[in-house]
């Protein structure tokens, strides 16, 4: 029998699964005493400190801290999503989830399996017969097992191969053209190829699923480059290409290097650098920004050395700075793009270069502006004066104190008048980049309300309407992930975000606007069942509701890892039952 929702999946899931059987696989885990132990998966050590309890199933290393139950273990072991974890755990034991968002997912796999197809078509192409795509990546001097791994195509001139091709496999002609590989002539209705005479590059997600491709024209076709259409799988600000192959170098590097272009991700990857990837023919987006953080917490940007190069890394500082990453701008000067430069150098050469040149977004900036203005020229002096100001502007005050001592002494100019400068608005500073709506928002609880969740979604419920009489709420809950609990109050809180301006209310038509569905109705049920009295207490009184239920799940967490450390470092333990004492001080009573 199918469960409803992936509330229901979760909770089927963790009856079912042991979390050894699904563990085991993955790591290597020797029972030891009541439990099992083996090298966490997480981080790198040469003594086991990575424990699975059969018993209370849950996992945890007494090294880096994690732990949780078997879908926590999946989640972080894969890096998926809360609903994604599920789902994959759920296809494991055969649950079937017979809900919007199971009925999304086949959807979804019906369009992945159609870029599969076409993929392999290409891929086929390149690979079977000679073709002037082949001879193309040859002169650039990428190797056959490049092409492979990146599944690099070709697709020919004819203006209807593939769309022949994918009809007479039983491709409905509407996918095809929903999916940017066919378009549809005015005048006759006959199907013609979007991509023609171009190599092809699969865009894969970090599922490694085929979600659009991107095609170099090797003809002279005006535009050099052209991606798919935005689709139902397919959206180009919320994906990075080559991400699927690199995210794991990318963590255990402790950094991304984000280039330009396919070619520069492929080029790299081939000389040895391999913690690379790339935005999809557009500026960086602040949802690519979120999904860089969810692998590491530093960003090089390596980008071209053209006027148009460094406008994109302007650009792209700003949007990983807002999104809380650490940026730091190299340059590569000998060549066009890194491509070029680590085939001719190679990849000792290129790090080399990156320690060398590597500096933070602020002082890139900072070198542009010097670069520009002549500080032997009074008016000029002035001119850097003031565009220094708006980088330093949006800085924390210890930030921004360090650079200012930096950028004075280096101009040779007065901190004071730097700071004053900094003090007066400017209607040319630069805005913080938008931050990006959190991923799969609308998809990270179930939307059921079952009585274990009633208190859960009258909090959620309370906090919705509060939120909409007083917008300065908003703030103080949009970086909480334990405010909402249903698929209806992520989808609310996602329009609330977008809809939320500094010293504004929100518009309730505005809000009601962009929602639809059910999430719509709650929303209106919200706003006429919920009555607040009065606000700053009711809005009190439900953060501690909030922080409560996180002790009592954090106390109980505590509580299952130290009834399963046998042995483990006495400091760890310690350190474990002081923070079990000051949680049980504070909310049990």
């Amino acid at each position: 029998m199918a469960v409803t929702s992936l509330s229901s999946a979760a909770e089927e899931i963790r009856s079912r699964c042991n979390i050894v059987d699904v563990v085991s696989p993955l790591v290597s885990i020797k029972r030891a005493g009541s439990n099992y132990k083996g090298c966490c998966p997480f981080h790198k050590e040469k003594t086991p400190s990575f424990v699975v309890s059969e018993t209370k199933q849950i996992f945890t290393c007494f090294g880096c801290g994690k732990s949780g139950d078997v879908i926590k273990f999946i989640q972080e072991y894969y890096n998926l999503s809360f609903p994604e974890a599920v789902r994959r755990l759920a296809a494991q034991y055969g649950i079937e989830i017979d809900d919007s968002y199971e009925r999304q997912s086949k959807k979804k796999e019906g369009y992945f399996a159609i870029n599969k197809t076409a993929a392999r078509f290409f891929f086929d192409a390149f690979t079977k017969k000679a073709n002037p795509g082949y001879d193309y990546m040859r002169g650039r001097g990428i190797q056959p097992e490049m092409v492979a791994k990146f599944g690099i195509g070709y697709a020919d001139e004819g203006w209807q191969t593939l769309s022949d091709y994918m009809t007479a496999q039983g491709t409905p002609a509407e996918l095809l053209t929903e999916l940017g590989l066919s378009s549809k002539s005015s005048k006759d209705g006959r199907l013609y190829d979007k991509f023609r005479g171009r190599v092809m590059f699969p865009i894969f997600n970090t599922m490694g699923k085929v979600i659009g491709f991107g095609g170099r024209t090797i003809i002279g076709d005006a535009a050099k480059y052209l991606n798919s259409q935005e689709s139902f799988v397919f959206e180009k600000k919320r994906n990075l290409y080559g991400l699927n192959l690199s995210k794991t170098e990318i963590q255990e590097q402790g950094y991304a290097i984000l280039v330009e272009g396919y070619m520069d991700v492929v080029g790299l990857y081939q000389g040895g650098v391999r913690n690379v990837c790339a935005a999809l023919g557009t500026a960086l987006t602040p949802e690519q920004a979120q999904l860089l953080k969810r692998y590491t917490k530093k960003v090089v940007l390596c980008l071209d050395s053209d006027a148009a190069g460094i406008k994109a890394a302007i650009r792209g500082c700003d949007v990983l700075r807002a999104a809380g990453l650490d940026v730091r701008v190299m340059h590569v000067d000998d060549g066009k793009d890194p491509d070029e430069y680590i085939k001719k150098h190679g990849a000792d050469e290129f790090r080399s270069l990156l320690d060398k040149t590597a500096e933070t977004d602020i002082d890139f900036k900072i070198g542009l502006i010097a670069r520009k203005y002549d500080g032997n020229d009074l008016t000029q002096a002035i001119r850097f004066l003031k565009a220094a100001a708006d980088v330093l502007r949006p800085l924390s005050p210890v930030e921004a104190d360090l650079y200012i001592q930096k950028v004075a002494k280096m101009r040779g100019i007065s901190e004071g008048a730097l700071r004053r400068e900094i003090e007066q608005p400017s209607a040319e500073a630069p805005r913080p980049a938008p931050r990006a709506e959190t991923e799969n928002a609308a998809e990270e609880r179930p939307a059921e309300e079952t009585p274990q969740m009633q208190g859960q979604v009258m909090v959620e419920r309370m906090l919705v309407k509060l939120c909409m009489q007083r917008s300065d709420f908003w703030p103080k809950l949009k970086e909480r992930d334990d405010v909402f609990v249903s698929n209806e109050g992520y989808r609310i809180a996602d329009v609330l975000n977008e809809c939320y301006r500094e010293n504004n209310d929100f518009d309730a038509k505005a809000v009601r606007e962009r929602l639809d569905g059910s999430a719509l109705a709650y929303f209106d049920r919200i706003q006429d069942e919920v009555i607040t009295g009065d606000e700053e207490e009711a809005f009190r009184d439900c953060l501690e509701k909030l922080d409560r239920r996180k002790a009592e799940r954090r106390i109980k967490e505590i509580m299952d890892i130290l009834s399963i450390a046998e042995g483990e470092d006495e400091e760890k333990l310690n350190a474990y039952m002081l923070e079990l004492a000051d949680l049980q001080r504070k909310y049990i009573r």
